[in-house]
């Protein structure tokens, strides 16, 4: 069958990973009778399994010999394993696992639902034999019930007249790209400011001649966590929030460092000449944890629903700048519409500044990069080439994504940052040398926009984006076009303090200091918000 749901109109078809199945057991039955219903249904070894934290579904693998997906002998045997378990009785249901960008991807028993008429929410329910799991706003997450196929059900809601969207709460089991060397994190005693040489190249350290960042402009890190205890934090943390478990605690395990890494970025403060800054340093941090790694070197683990929930609480919660170094999933109308919320009514209606990752697959920009009137970063080195398998960073293994989306870009290859404290995180130590990615260039540019909010808190947040890629520097072979910008580089690297320099009011910029907030509305609301598949 198709498996296949809708984003904003646009069909999003899914790959069967014909490696693996998907299965949730009857939970009071032990693990002896589970591996004996695994190999009673041809799948296996059971011991190979990987259980997903929180969502009661065990990924088994299948011993498939086709050469690709969508070989039919290599998807029979998914198939025939699916519908093995399905008859097995310690099995719940069996179903498909799916394959997006190297990472793998499962449908849950739950579906997102949009309402244009919240009223006829009980009778959407009723009618679809869905239980509520959680109501924000104008969106439900309800669970179907145990014989209904959940892509199906999405198909029949789609077609409500009361419904905006439906789609499956995807559950992504996904990679940490790019990876490292083995070896190759090594801890940082005593870093230095001056020893950042992405805040050199964009001229931050220059801007912070002019402004540091004022404590009232948060940035909010959406994350695995951010280590609220490390020194050159100190201050500037101003609200946590775990979407996993709806709770404010949301502290990295101790093998996640990617979220610490990057709010260091943002907005780190190292103090006395020792320790990091960050681009926008004085401002203030948001931790926001949307994913996490259930064990060392383990993959990412989120849905599509938790992403949504942090980006909800974000910028209901005083955001000002949202952070993004994540992506690479499926297309959802949940994510795209709560971006473009905090876009238009963020900020008392000047709307947050959403800064999204490109990716670092060497192909097209990824979602949710590739929404419109978003902040996409492509990722650069410190010799201003752009990221590629073949710059002379000697980083071999991963480029950045590139497409029509990219905004600016930033250094996103050997950058000195925050690192969790301690023993813990990649490294060992509080700072890690060698932050690579997409995932290091983004908090790069919040942080820069965390700066221009700071000397111009009234600028509406396309005023921000405006700034930020108009003062960028054309560096680079690529030729850019009419309109100033390319594929690549968007409208060039990011320059900080000519940015900060455009961003200040003239009044302010003669001498006198910043005016308050005067919460000027905004007027352009942009286009609504809408993503493709990822190519």
């Amino acid at each position: 069958m198709a498996y296949e749901y809708k984003v904003m109109g646009q069909t999003v078809r899914l790959d069967v990973d014909p490696s693996a199945v998907a299965v949730q057991f009857h939970p009071t039955q032990p693990n002896s009778v589970r591996m004996t219903a695994t190999v009673a249904s041809g799948a296996g070894p059971f011991s190979n399994r990987f259980d997903i934290p929180g969502e009661d579904l065990t990924i088994i693998p299948v011993d498939s010999t086709g050469p690709n997906v969508a070989d039919p002998v290599t998807r029979a045997q998914s198939e025939g394993a699916i519908n093995a378990f399905n008859e097995q009785p310690s099995v719940m249901r069996a179903a498909p696992v799916f394959r997006v960008n190297g990472n793998q991807v499962v449908a849950s028993d739950r579906i997102l639902i949009g309402l244009d008429k919240p009223a006829m929410k009980q009778a959407i329910l009723k009618k679809y034999k869905l239980v509520e799991v959680s109501t924000t706003d104008d969106r439900i997450l309800a669970r179907v019930s145990k014989d209904a196929d959940v892509f199906a059900v999405t198909a029949q809601l789609d077609d409500e007249a009361a419904v905006r969207f439906a789609e499956p709460d995807l559950v992504t089991i996904g990679r940490h790209i790019p990876k490292r060397p083995v070896g190759q994190a090594q801890p940082l005693l005593n870093p230095i400011v001056t020893d950042q040489y992405a805040m050199r190249i964009t001229r931050a350290n220059e801007a912070w001649a002019i402004s540091i960042g004022n404590p009232s402009i948060r940035i909010a890190i959406l994350d695995e966590g951010v280590d609220t205890r490390h020194p050159d934090f100190a201050g500037a943390i101003a609200g946590t929030f775990d979407a996993g478990d709806d709770d404010t605690y949301q502290d990295p395990n101790p093998w996640d460092g990617h979220g610490t890494a990057c709010a260091g970025l943002a907005a780190a403060a190292g103090a006395a000449g020792i320790g990091v800054q960050g681009a926008g340093t004085g401002c203030s941090l948001l931790g926001v944890r949307i994913a996490y790694s259930a064990f060392k070197d383990g993959p990412w683990i989120t849905s599509n629903s938790k992403i949504a929930n942090a980006i909800e609480w974000s910028w209901k919660n005083g955001a000002d700048v949202l952070s993004n170094s994540w992506g690479g999933g499926l297309p959802s109308s949940a994510i795209a519409e709560e971006f473009e919320k905090a876009r238009t009514r963020g900020r008392a209606g000047l709307g947050c500044v959403v800064v999204i990752a490109a990716g670092n697959y060497s192909t097209a920009v990824q979602f949710p990069g590739t929404l419109p009137n978003v902040l996409t970063v492509s990722a650069t080195n410190e010799f201003d080439e752009l990221k590629t398998t073949t710059s002379m960073d000697g980083e071999s293994w991963w480029g950045t994504c590139f497409g029509p989306e990219i905004g600016v870009a930033a250094p996103g290859v050997h950058n000195l940052t925050t690192d969790i404290s301690g023993t813990s995180g990649y490294a060992g130590g509080d700072y890690f040398p060698t932050f690579n990615g997409t995932s290091s260039a983004t908090p790069i540019v919040a942080g820069a926009c965390g700066l221009v909010l700071s000397v111009n808190p009234d600028l509406r947040e396309d005023e921000v984006r405006t700034i930020i890629q108009q003062a960028a520097d054309k560096i680079g072979t690529f030729p850019y076009g009419a309109s100033g910008r390319n594929d690549y580089f968007g409208h060039g690297r990011l320059n900080v303090l000519a940015a900060v320099r455009a961003a200040i009011p003239q009044v302010a910029y003669a001498g006198a200091a910043p005016g308050p907030r005067k919460n000027k509305k905004k007027t352009d609301t942009g286009t609504k918000a809408a993503s493709r598949p990822v190519a």
